[in-house]
């Protein structure tokens, strides 16, 4: 898969300005992988991460995703930005923004649900990494998955961010409000099965016919 790789220099000193830059030190992938998939991951990565997505892409994040590719951890994330969805890589520790070429579909091609996330992420008074920093304190762990819990519709009037966590070695959901910034206590009714990811790779098979 051919990728074009860029080093988030601006990104990083963005990140050192807003107080969220810890670079990730390495350990050897291989004994990432089979010790604990998130081994690399603090309470820095994420927000680290989903800034240096923006910062590249141009655009904001609907949400970003940890996965060990290869052996290798790192997120994955869908950013809408004008005019077309993309899907982006940074792996950890390089730090290093990988762009999947073949992975961007224009915006008039996108289905409903990328268009629909992204519209209702311009009325987001709290921007995700705010969101996943507040979710990280409220429980004093790590986020590992980020991103817009469903779009605003006749059905739904509540923008919220779905955050997983990993405590005590075991995935935690903290769904926080995108306007109020709190936390929502009963979020079910939120949770969106058509996530960005999912309608990411619905809108690909459109545009690869």
């Amino acid at each position: 898969m051919l990728k074009v790789l860029l080093p988030t220099t601006a990104a990083v000193a963005a990140l050192l300005i807003a107080g969220y830059a810890t670079p990730v030190r390495a350990q050897a992938a291989v004994v990432v992988a089979v010790d604990s998939p998130w081994k690399l991951v603090t309470k820095a990565t994420l927000p680290h991460a989903i800034a240096a997505f923006e910062a590249f892409g141009g655009g904001r994040v609907l949400e970003a995703r940890f996965g060990v590719h290869g052996d290798v951890p790192g997120f994955d994330a869908v950013v809408a930005k004008e005019g077309a969805f993309s899907h982006l890589r940074v792996d950890i520790p390089a730090n290093v923004v990988a762009v999947i070429a073949e992975a961007e579909v224009p915006a008039w091609m996108a289905s409903w649900v990328l268009k629909a996330d992204a519209k209702s992420l311009e009325k987001a008074k709290l921007h995700l990494v705010e969101a996943v920093v507040k979710a990280e304190n409220m429980v004093d762990a790590p986020a590992v998955d980020a991103g817009i819990a469903a779009p605003l519709s006749g059905e739904n009037d509540v923008l919220a961010y779905n955050i997983e966590v990993i405590k005590n070695n075991e995935p935690e959901r903290v769904v926080i409000d995108a306007v109020t910034g709190l936390k929502i206590a009963n979020p079910d009714a939120l949770l969106e099965t058509w996530t960005p990811e999912k309608a990411l790779r619905e809108s690909l098979k459109k545009v690869a016919r």
